[in-house]
């Protein structure tokens, strides 16, 4: 198909392709954030349980490594509402609308893998916290450090989209 053909599409009914780019965007880095933190969550919870079964007291300290995973979905959500708004203020163009889905990939990867693997981590961290109590504030660093990942990806679509202008 010629592309030509969707912009003429397009431009007859007032279609925005930067808002559709965009969107597009959004969707892919909220999505598969939403994937890579629900199944960092799983792998997370199930350790969390079985250590929580066993010794029902440490019950908060499991939690609290149980939930680490969700953040990575809580910063493609800020991603994706700074898009949404730079949508709604009606200046999104083409080049604004790929540059959103460049940022929508970067999330995409950066947090829905860091997601999974921060899971594993939190996962080996109740673990150990399930043989040592003691130990679990330094445990957390472990499972902290795949944070980094996650915040690098934030840091990124939140610069990208400044310098854009997107919002």
């Amino acid at each position: 198909m010629d592309l030509n053909v969707l912009f003429d599409y397009a431009a007859k009914n007032s279609v925005s392709i930067g808002n559709v780019l965009a969107a597009l965007g959004a969707a892919v880095g909220l999505g598969f954030a939403g994937y890579g933190a629900s199944k960092g969550l799983g792998i997370s919870g199930a350790a969390a349980a079985g250590a929580t079964a066993e010794d029902e007291k440490n019950f908060s300290k499991y939690l609290a490594l149980e939930a680490l995973p969700q953040t990575q979905v809580i910063y493609a959500f800020v991603i994706a509402v700074l898009i949404t708004l730079g949508i709604m203020g009606g200046k999104m163009t083409i080049e604004k609308g790929f540059i959103c889905v460049a940022v929508g990939i970067c999330l995409a990867v950066m947090e829905g893998v860091s997601g999974v693997y921060q899971g594993v981590a939190a996962a080996a961290a109740v673990g150990g916290a399930a043989r040592n109590i003691k130990v679990t504030g330094k445990l957390i660093v472990y499972v902290v450090m795949v944070e980094l990942t996650a915040l690098l990806g934030f840091v990124f679509g939140i610069l990208m989209l400044t310098v854009n202008k997107v919002y």
